[in-house]
């Protein structure tokens, strides 16, 4: 009798561990940000249980700022890979609008505030060039991203003759766009404080906008059907050329409000700042975070998670005393888990569905 018991208890184990399973990712497919919050909050409370220092508000607003510079380009990456298209180019759009915007007024006078603009436009047309070209003479983003990658590159290390640039202080702007008070006497919930952790409010007010108008404007509706069925969105109207050209503009002009705010932040700018390292972590941000590199599906929020995953290996693992190189060893795994975790909880969806 006990044989018996214990043999229905071991075929029984497979099938319930199968059950746990597929309600596990079950969750996951309908929230996609709640696998990689998970990650977020172990690797955080590793770190922090083998080094104290890691949750301290200096070294927080370390990590915070890394995350807003990846997270903010990645959340625009997501715009592009959910049309079902990649751009290569937000780490040179990175480099360059800083750069042009103190040019501009160190050069011709101009405000801040109007160079700043100024810059961002020509994010936002690098955006558009890339997005025309690819939707209109039908050469694929990979080849034109990467073109416009090396072109906007080469135009800004001749145009600064390789050589960084200070960015001037004229308040308020610098103090708006990320200026750092934040010493190591000052309360975080003082002003100076708060200015530490500037960067990063910026990037989650612009995911919360966009997270918004992913769910809740026809244009978001619009931006998903093309990434999920181009030739069915179509045919019921949806302009899916000027998706993808939206969605690029977008990307370019997030990098570009990132490269102003970092340069505000660091106080100078350097013409090789950006590279392809910045456009790789973005994109590895949002493949993290859940979005689909076929298109069709990808979620803001989780890429800023990502975007978080990246900034803490990258300065967690060197406080807990590992070498600078080894957390590519340990974001590469996370990429790869990432990838099968999304084909498994695409397999739960299809399940779902029948």
């Amino acid at each position: 009798m006990a044989r018996e018991i214990a043999s229905e208890t071991q075929l029984e184990t497979p099938g319930r561990t199968r059950q746990w399973l597929d309600a596990a990712l079950a969750i996951i497919a309908r929230h996609r940000e709640a696998s990689i919050a998970t990650v977020a909050i172990v690797l955080v409370a590793y770190i922090q249980i083998n080094n104290s220092v890691f949750l301290s508000s200096p070294l927080m607003s370390v990590v915070l700022r890394d995350t807003a510079r990846i997270g903010m380009i990645s959340m625009g990456i997501v715009l592009v890979m959910i049309t079902g298209e990649i751009d290569l180019s937000v780490g040179a759009t990175f480099a360059m609008a800083p750069y042009l915007m103190i040019r501009m007024s160190t050069d011709w006078g101009w405000s801040f505030w109007l160079s700043a603009l100024v810059a961002f436009l020509v994010g936002v047309g690098v955006g558009f060039a890339n997005g025309f070209i690819t939707v209109k003479l039908r050469i694929p983003s990979l080849i034109t991203t990467l073109g416009t990658f090396f072109l906007i590159t080469g135009f800004t290390v001749s145009f600064a003759n390789s050589q960084p640039i200070q960015m001037p202080v004229q308040q308020p702007f610098n103090l708006v766009f990320g200026q750092n008070r934040f010493g190591p006497l000052d309360s975080l919930f003082s002003w100076d404080g708060l200015t530490g952790f500037t960067p990063f409010l910026w990037t989650l007010a612009v995911a919360l906008i966009l997270t918004l108008v992913l769910s809740r404007t026809v244009f978001g509706l619009h931006v998903i059907s093309t990434g999920s069925n181009l030739l069915a969105a179509k045919e019921i109207g949806v302009r899916t050329d000027r998706m993808k050209i939206a969605a690029f503009m977008i990307a370019s002009g997030l990098a570009a409000l990132t490269g102003l705010i970092t340069a505000t932040v660091s106080g100078s700018a350097a013409p090789d700042a950006g590279g392809s390292l910045l456009t790789l972590y973005a994109i590895a941000a949002a493949v993290i975070g859940g979005t689909a590199l076929t298109g069709g599906s990808g979620t803001v929020l989780g890429a800023l998670i990502g975007a978080f995953v990246i900034a803490c290996l990258s300065n967690g693992l060197v406080l807990l005393g590992a070498q600078a190189t080894q957390s590519n060893f340990f974001l590469g795994a996370a990429i790869l888990a990432a990838m099968m975790l999304s084909v498994q909880v695409d397999a739960v969806r299809v399940r779902r569905k029948r």
